[in-house]
């Protein structure tokens, strides 16, 4: 059981990683009937996917921004702009790395006789796969994990009035806060053990 729960640990903490690891072993690695159809909606999909990741990352980009501008941010603890800032950088790289990418996707000739596009999509060993496979998930790990550094930083700076002060507003504010987040956070891990649940079962 505690293994169960450490995988899933894991698993969340390297998320999008398993999930695109499943559709891409199904619609690359074990295409071994060259399936052109089938390649060509995954590869239209994650340039898809590439692009949306691109767009939240500049969305994400300008909330962290706006909210380095709050006149409370320079009052709180110096971890809260740490981590914007460092939430600012990851999601600035999400978007050059999700660019890049889908001029990548775009220029590789899906449709060449001798196959020449699965090299360069997948590499032809184990470890140029997982490469593959790894790259092509970082913008939205990037944007993953940039979110999170913007939402911890969010939580110093409100959660810490409960111990800066005297019970006034600011501190019922906290406790509302640590409710919606309660509230926010099961709900991500519930829904991480339904996306996992027929590797962990």
């Amino acid at each position: 059981m505690v293994s169960k729960w450490a995988k899933l640990g894991l698993w969340i903490l390297t998320h999008p990683w398993r999930c695109l690891h499943v559709s891409f072993a199904y619609g690359i690695w074990e295409n071994t009937n060259e399936d052109q159809f089938k390649i060509d909606i995954w590869v239209k999909a994650k340039k898809k996917e590439l692009g949306e990741a691109g767009i939240c990352a500049t969305i994400v980009g300008a909330a962290i921004t706006a909210s380095i501008q709050w006149n409370q941010t320079y009052d709180a603890h110096w971890s809260v702009l740490a981590f914007w800032y460092g939430a600012l950088l990851l999601s600035l790289f999400s978007v050059v790395i999700s660019f890049h990418l889908g001029i990548y996707l775009s220029s590789i000739p899906l449709r060449a006789p001798d196959w020449t596009y699965r090299p360069a999509i997948v590499g032809e060993t184990k470890l140029a796969r997982y490469a593959s496979l790894w790259i092509l998930q970082t913008p939205t790990q990037l944007l993953s994990y940039s979110i999170i550094s913007y939402v911890t930083g969010l939580s110093v700076m409100i959660i810490s009035k409960l111990w800066d002060g005297p019970w006034n507003d600011d501190s019922k504010i906290a406790i509302l806060y640590i409710g919606y987040f309660t509230l926010g956070f099961s709900i991500y891990i519930c829904t991480a053990v339904w996306i996992y649940r027929p590797d962990l079962y």
